[in-house]
């Protein structure tokens, strides 16, 4: 592997001229990639994925393509299977045996496999949420999604089912940056604290109106708003209103983005977490919660679902409702245990590497 440099965009000219030199190399590299991986420059896993498949999988046979210039991109280091492009018609994706798109959220992808329909044979939607949850209902999003050769999702195929019938479907995770549990800080008192959801979304005012009877309790709510969920109007001046409204001075409202660091830290100091939202979302904080002893909430998604029948203990927010605070937060150690070795083991490198090697191979 080469040592990785780290692209810089200055000027809408550099860009340009950088854009070029994309096109033409990828023109004289692709016929030695089988698997050509899509991505959004600036999303949450592209790094990680990125670093992960280049580690465990071999350099030649992948090639990654950002599509598009972001700020992150100074964030991401770009190894020489990393193209930045734009227009996917000047990619030799005909060469190639597999093409991976992680996400079809961003309605140009749906266009452009609409157009070139003769690459949906041998295209691949790895399931983000929204791009299933949230997309416009219109032909085109119908057609493509029903006509890729397969579909990459642990938690949501049943949804995907419904909607755009039988497809081969693979049970494939990204790796998780926050799943490796640190201590946890001491704390003086014994309050509980408790996350509500990973984003400011309008489940999240439900939730509070729930857990209002909890308010004279030992408790600090906490909640993030700094950024709103997708396709979702902006509530997050709601949120913050009736948060204070509802729990006084033990309402946390996380306003402002967090390093990873800090986030992680924060993130080790809560107690309960519960994923109100009506699809799965904000996995990456449950898993790491519960990996350090904490109690996780959602509603019976994808997720739920699946980690229920493998072992890992997920409680019904709906249930919420009728618990006394005792019942609201007890865990019984046998469950939290067993959760844990369980998602341990799920959240391997070990064991994603089998996932996507089952993928590539089949």
């Amino acid at each position: 592997m080469r040592i990785p440099i780290l692209c810089k965009i200055d000027d809408y000219f550099t860009k340009r001229r950088h854009e070029k030199k994309e096109y033409k190399r990828a023109q004289e590299e692709f016929k030695n990639y089988k698997y050509v991986h899509i991505l959004p420059a600036g999303g949450i896993h592209t790094k990680t994925i990125i670093d992960f498949l280049n580690k465990y999988f071999s350099h030649e046979e992948h090639a990654f393509v950002l599509r598009w210039y972001n700020e992150k991109i100074k964030d991401i280091y770009i190894y020489d299977n990393v193209f930045v492009i734009t227009d996917l018609t000047k990619v030799p994706l005909e060469i190639c045996d597999k093409i991976i798109f992680h996400s079809l959220l961003d309605q140009n992808m749906v266009k452009f496999l609409y157009q070139n329909k003769k690459y949906l044979s041998k295209s691949y939607w790895f399931i983000w949420g929204g791009d299933l949850y949230n997309a416009p209902d219109n032909h085109e999003n119908t057609y493509v999604k029903s006509h890729v050769a397969g579909v990459l999702t642990a938690f949501d195929y049943n949804e995907y089912k419904k909607r755009f019938g039988e497809k081969k479907c693979y049970d494939v995770t990204y790796p998780h940056a926050t799943v490796n549990p640190i201590k946890k800080a001491k704390r003086k008192d014994n309050t509980i604290n408790i996350l509500v959801n990973n984003c400011a979304d309008i489940t999240t005012l439900e939730m509070f109106k729930v857990l209002s009877k909890f308010k004279d309790k030992n408790i600090a709510v906490y909640t993030v708003l700094s950024y709103v969920a997708a396709n979702q109007k902006d509530r997050r001046l709601e949120i913050m209103y009736n948060g204070y409204e509802t729990f006084g001075n033990k309402f946390h409202p996380l306003i402002d983005y967090m390093s990873s660091k800090d986030y992680t830290k924060f993130l080790s100091t809560i107690d309960i977490y519960i994923s109100n939202q009506d699809r799965s979302q904000g996995n990456g904080n449950a898993t790491f919660i519960l990996a350090n002893g904490g109690k996780v909430f959602t509603k019976k998604t994808g997720v739920y679902k699946k980690y229920n029948s493998v072992g890992i203990k997920y409680f019904d927010t709906d249930k919420i409702k009728k618990m006394l605070f005792d019942e609201f937060i007890g865990y019984n150690e046998k469950d939290k245990i067993n959760s844990i070795k369980v998602l341990k083991h799920r959240m391997l490198d070990s064991t994603k590497v089998k996932q996507w090697g089952d993928f590539f191979n089949d």
